[in-house]
């Protein structure tokens, strides 16, 4: 809606005439009526103030639709949203504008990341100068990414990489999207990789162990920082240097192969001992668990052994029916005493009880045999350690010639029942006469 303009009253023409010919009257100023109020409406990821800052009108200022328009346009050029209205009336006195921009945010924005690149923070603080709704997240259309890939080309200039500047949607874990700028042309295959900074640690160990799982995949360093976390972490923490971390990574051009040549800065940090360990959430079986971990104060905190200590303790709590056992290992690291304090935290889940046992692969005879020495009965406590136990001491008592090494026991835990039933499945073997009422004992 535009205001109409109240125009001045006119003063009475003189009756005196005048002899001089009359001159052209000046044509009257137009009215520009102010500004009153700006509205944001539709937005929910950016702060009004922000965008109001980039339609350009103030408050005060004088308004028309050719200003309202030019504003709309600047919010187009934002690259923020998917589409920019506007509309106006008057303003709360009558004599001025309230100016109303609808505008629909683009629902899906992405991280943005920037690969073999030069000078990526003057870049990120040129797209906030340019765009003053970036805030290192932009929308993943194809148009608003071209946008910002002809932004940064611009801006870099004569330093824009050999084959100019791509950019595309990304991914190092599934599910988790991200904008990747990257340099059209440069290799982006890891062909190498080197370490810096390492002395406790073999580079060569180092080397062996990384490329098995980083050569010949696609450089991206979000994933190559997690296939550092994932494999060369743990060799450092049997060490007990769990401060270990990853610093700057250069990737670049190697030389005579094409690829990658990654160079990773590595601080090894100090080397740490364990301190106090503690086993918590079975009260019944403490004393039996911190005995099966094995771990000492005073140890190196060789997080291989601890892995290790997690084992024996759900195998000790497994022997009580406990089969869904879990657990997880909480570290207090001390600085001062260069300590790292553990918590082993299990959390037992239900306890089972035998069901039956099912035996395949003998006849009639042999599982006459296998149920006279079988030892449990339905409703005992179910002991997982068992079944194997059971096996090792037919062979080892010659209950069955020729007993195959492929002879093995399946456990099949029932939750609804609380049983585990036992399936022995034999591979060779014929049931060997005894003595009449000879028995091994089990």
């Amino acid at each position: 809606m535009i205001l109409a303009a109240s125009m001045p009253v006119l003063a009475q023409q003189s009756r005196k005439k005048s002899a001089a010919k009359p001159k052209a009257a000046a044509a009257a100023p137009a009215v520009q009526f102010p500004i009153e109020a700006i509205r944001i409406e539709g937005s929910n990821l950016y702060q009004e103030e922000k965008i109001v800052a980039i339609t350009g009108l103030r408050i005060g200022e004088p308004g028309d639709p050719k200003r309202f328009e030019e504003a709309k346009d600047r919010l187009v050029k934002s690259a923020a949203f998917g589409s920019v209205a506007y509309r106006y009336e008057p303003g709360p006195s009558g004599k001025g504008f309230t100016v109303t921009f609808e505008v629909a945010d683009l629902d899906q924005v992405y991280e943005c990341r920037f690969e073999q690149i030069p000078a990526e923070a003057e870049i990120r603080a040129h797209l906030k100068k340019q765009f003053p709704l970036f805030e290192d997240r932009i929308p993943g259309s194809p148009a608003f990414m071209e946008t910002y890939r002809k932004a940064v080309e611009a801006f870099l200039g004569p330093r824009t990489p050999e084959g100019g500047i791509a950019v595309k949607m990304a991914s190092d874990k599934p599910g988790e999207l991200h904008v990747l700028f990257y340099s059209a042309k440069a290799p982006r295959v890891v062909a190498e990789v080197h370490f810096k900074g390492n002395d406790v640690m073999p580079g060569t160990l180092l080397q062996n162990t990384i490329h098995g799982v980083a050569v010949g995949t696609e450089f991206r360093e979000e994933r190559f920082r997690e296939l550092l976390e994932m494999g060369i972490r743990p060799l450092y923490e049997a060490r007990g240097r769990v401060q270990v971390s990853f610093g700057k990574i250069v990737a670049e051009p190697a030389r005579g192969v094409k690829g990658l040549k990654v160079t990773v800065e590595v601080d090894e940090g100090p080397s740490y001992s364990l301190g106090e360990v503690k086993v918590t959430g079975a009260d019944r079986f403490t004393v039996d668990l911190e005995k099966a971990s094995n771990l000492n104060e005073g140890d190196v905190a060789n997080f291989e052994e601890v892995r290790a200590a997690q084992d024996r303790i759900h195998a000790v709590m497994q022997r009580y029916g406990f089969m869904k056992v879990t657990s997880k290992v909480e570290r207090h690291i001390d600085e001062r005493r260069k300590l790292v304090n553990l918590r082993i935290n299990v959390t037992p889940g239900p306890a089972f009880v035998f069901g039956k046992l099912i035996i395949k692969g003998i006849d009639i005879h042999g599982e006459h045999e296998v149920n006279r020495h079988w030892g449990k009965k339905p409703g005992d406590p179910f002991d997982a350690s068992y079944p194997d136990h059971f096996i090792n001491r037919l062979r080892e008592e010659n209950i069955f010639e020729n007993l195959g090494e492929k002879t093995r026991a399946v456990l099949t835990p029932n939750e609804k029942t609380g049983t585990v039933d036992v399936t022995l499945d034999f591979k060779g073997g014929e049931p060997q006469k005894k003595a009449p009422g000879e028995r091994v004992p089990f």
